[in-house]
């Protein structure tokens, strides 16, 4: 099939975090449903293709820099239509139907996104760049309402240009958990609330006789420079770095642990929210916007005081009837793609 009648999925800068997930989702999804000739992937260099006996997706990788990404537009503007994977619209004006998929909080307030000095100027310019990119006629896609209102507000997008199609894999495993046992999934960045968890953990710990376990995800560089690589824990505490794991792994680690404590400050959908639930975690959570667009939470917390993240931890290993958790957002992957094609 030539590329005028094909669909362009720019990928480039995804390779690891909820992007990759969401990538892996769609290419399993045109490969489950035989629509491989329908899509050209335009992949970051450092992205592994998923594999599928006798199947066979149309990509092509590249370095991810904006000055190859804008080359490869100039050379090929004959696409049925484009779609950005990565928040950022294309590097020229297209003609043709463009959509961006935009699931990253941090590019829409830099300045309160509690991030350290560095980390919030590169995401002012991120943003800047993408409101030089931005054009009417472009279409905005998202993975919940609240980051619909926030696109709406902060870029001044029209609501009927943002269509709401969150993508996660839905599928549930039940197991037997281990008792006061919990997991943080998350990268080492400030707004992920580290110093207040560790904390919040300890001050607990003094609180009770009962032994508490934290598995965190961090790499074992970010650990050791961390807030958990400490000597002087109560006895009863024990912080286990598991490091970046593979999907895999990933869902064990929900399957053994009772709780995923979650106190980041903002996120843009908070993915592990989802999968714990479908693991059968309860979850202990910040109470802020976000996390009631995903879950309905058993215990939720003020994630600016390490007492009341304390508290709950205090109250979930203490309450036998805890309340389950539940799902509250839908995977909207075959309306995604029906709106693609």
């Amino acid at each position: 099939m030539s590329n005028e009648k094909k669909i362009l999925i720019d990928s480039l800068y995804i390779n690891n975090g909820g992007g990759k997930e969401i990538l892996d989702l769609i290419i399993h999804y045109v490969y489950k449903h035989n629509l491989e000739n329908y899509f050209l992937f335009l992949l970051d260099k450092r992205y592994t293709v998923p594999v599928q006996p006798n199947k066979k997706i149309d990509f092509l990788k590249t370095s991810p820099s904006e000055k190859g990404r804008k080359n490869f537009y100039k050379q090929n503007k004959n696409f049925k239509s484009y779609f950005c994977l990565s928040n950022v619209p294309p590097p020229i004006y297209i003609d043709n139907p463009c959509g961006i998929y935009f699931h990253n909080d941090l590019f829409l307030n830099p300045f309160k996104s509690n991030l350290g000095f560095t980390m919030t100027i590169k995401n002012w310019i991120k943003k800047t760049y993408i409101i030089s990119k931005m054009n009417k006629s472009y279409e905005w896609c998202v993975q919940t309402e609240l980051m619909k209102k926030k696109l709406n507000k902060v870029y001044g997008i029209e609501n009927n240009k943002i269509h709401v199609y969150p993508i996660f894999d839905s599928n549930k495993i039940k197991s037997k958990k281990t008792n006061n046992s919990f997991v943080y999934v998350c990268n080492s960045s400030k707004h992920k609330n580290h110093k207040r968890l560790m904390n919040a953990f300890i001050i607990a710990s003094n609180k009770t006789e009962c032994k508490l376990h934290l598995k965190l995800t961090l790499s074992d560089n970010d650990f050791k420079k961390s807030e958990y690589n400490r000597t002087n824990t109560p006895h009863n505490l024990l912080i286990e770095n598991i490091g970046v794991v593979s999907k895999e792994k990933l869902s064990n680690l929900y399957l053994e642990s009772k709780f995923l404590i979650y106190p980041s400050l903002n996120e843009s959908l908070g993915l592990p929210l989802i999968e714990a639930v479908n693991r059968g975690c309860f979850i202990i959570a910040s109470n802020k916007k976000y996390v009631n667009e995903v879950v309905n939470p058993s215990i939720v917390f003020n994630p600016y005081s390490s007492e009341s993240i304390s508290e709950a931890i205090i109250k979930s290993i203490s309450n036998k009837s805890l309340k389950k958790s539940e799902l509250i957002i839908e995977n909207k992957i075959d309306t995604f793609v029906k709106y693609l094609l």
